[in-house]
């Protein structure tokens, strides 16, 4: 029996390595004649680069940039061995890991630190710049990284409008910033939602990163305009494409400045690692994330996996920290899911953080037993 492992991290508590490890780990102790191959993933959010990293596939640049809300930090990307590619991962330095619960500001967060992160590979005679969206704390459809790169974004008097998406509201022209026209731009996106609306990026997103309900007007207004000014500066109709809504719009945001092609950054990732021959291969398959909900089939790594597992007939098992009611069924339809939650009733939700590698073994070992013992 091949058990294959392809987890996703559990933001804010393990990497998707460690979750591999974990998996592993309560598979081997019952039965240690398995084979068993580690896959750590993404869906082209948080960790691509370290997973692209130890696949040995480019070299991690560390940068000084800031972070959201402009405060200095060091960010790292990854520069494939070409040195004509870069793997830029957005969370890397505008991700809401980096804020305190207490200090989120979604109206004045930027992705400029995206950005500086950007310019850098570039200067660095990049021709090719695939940004990884996903954990983001902003909600300025990659304002930020515009103004990074050069550009301008400007209000009625002519002057640079602030940081951040609440500002987008003062927009009414742009200035394109002087790079190269050349270069290829891929967003590898982890969702499906549009840049607008009841499903758009700050209605479904904002709340994540602290949004009230009237910051999410505001937001929502803001954004509006802000497609509003891009259509007459270029002609580029950017509020119902899909996945447009990724990273507070970043996706859009690319698209309508410099024209970059979005796509699943699961796909991209899949496609470097030939992933789907590696699955074919399998007799079982385990994946794992923090916390599911209904979202997560919209091109997050478990509705992907499910898509895959179906088509190839193998069953796919996730372990989870938690999970919304009543989603086992909708996942099944999508695929040969079979969802566990690895937490205690007992426990809280931080004993089950600090405990949750211990948790993934004995979940993964209890799980196996019954698939193989069946």
């Amino acid at each position: 029996m091949k058990i294959l492992i392809i987890p996703d991290s559990f933001k804010g508590c393990l990497s998707a390595k460690q979750v591999a490890n974990a998996i592993e780990k309560g598979i081997l102790n019952i039965y240690p004649n398995l084979e068993v191959d580690k896959f750590p993933f993404s869906d082209g959010g948080e960790g691509a680069i370290d997973i692209l990293a130890a696949k040995n596939l480019g070299s991690l640049i560390t940068v000084k940039t800031e972070d959201a809300l402009g405060k200095k930090m060091k960010a790292k990307y990854l520069l494939f061995h070409n040195k004509k590619s870069a793997w830029i991962e957005l969370s890397q330095s505008s991700g809401i890991m980096h804020i305190n619960e207490n200090e989120l500001n979604i109206l004045r967060a930027s992705t400029y630190g995206t950005g500086v992160l950007i310019k850098h590979a570039l200067d660095s005679g990049c021709q090719e710049i695939i940004l990884g969206v996903g954990g983001s704390a902003t909600n300025d459809a990659a304002a930020g990284i515009f103004q990074a790169l050069g550009g301008s974004l400007l209000d009625k008097k002519g002057k640079q409008i602030e940081k951040g998406g609440a500002d987008l509201c003062r927009l009414v022209s742009i200035k394109d910033p002087k790079i190269n026209k050349s270069i290829t731009w891929k967003i590898a996106c982890d969702v499906i939602n549009p840049l607008i609306g009841k499903n758009g990026a700050s209605t479904i997103y904002g709340p994540q990163k602290g949004a009230s309900e009237d910051e999410i007007k505001i937001l929502e207004k803001s954004l509006l305009n802000f497609s509003k000014v891009i259509k007459e500066h270029n002609g580029k109709s950017i509020s119902k494409i899909q996945s447009g809504g990724a990273a507070g719009g970043v996706a859009a945001g690319m698209f309508g400045f410099f024209n970059a092609k979005l796509f699943s950054g699961f796909t991209i990732l899949s496609e470097i690692f030939d992933l789907e021959s590696q699955i074919h291969s399998a007799d079982l398959i385990f994946t794992g994330e923090g916390k599911i909900d209904s979202q997560s089939l919209n091109g997050k790594l478990i509705g992907r996996l499910g898509g895959l597992a179906k088509e190839n007939k193998i069953p796919l098992v996730c372990l989870v920290g938690s999970k919304e009611r009543g989603l086992e069924q909708k996942f099944f339809e999508n695929g040969y899911i079979k969802v566990f939650s690895i937490q205690k009733e007992y426990m809280t939700v931080e004993q089950s953080k600090s405990n949750a590698s211990q948790l993934l073994s004995e979940t993964a070992g209890k799980v196996l037993r019954y698939y193989i013992e069946k």
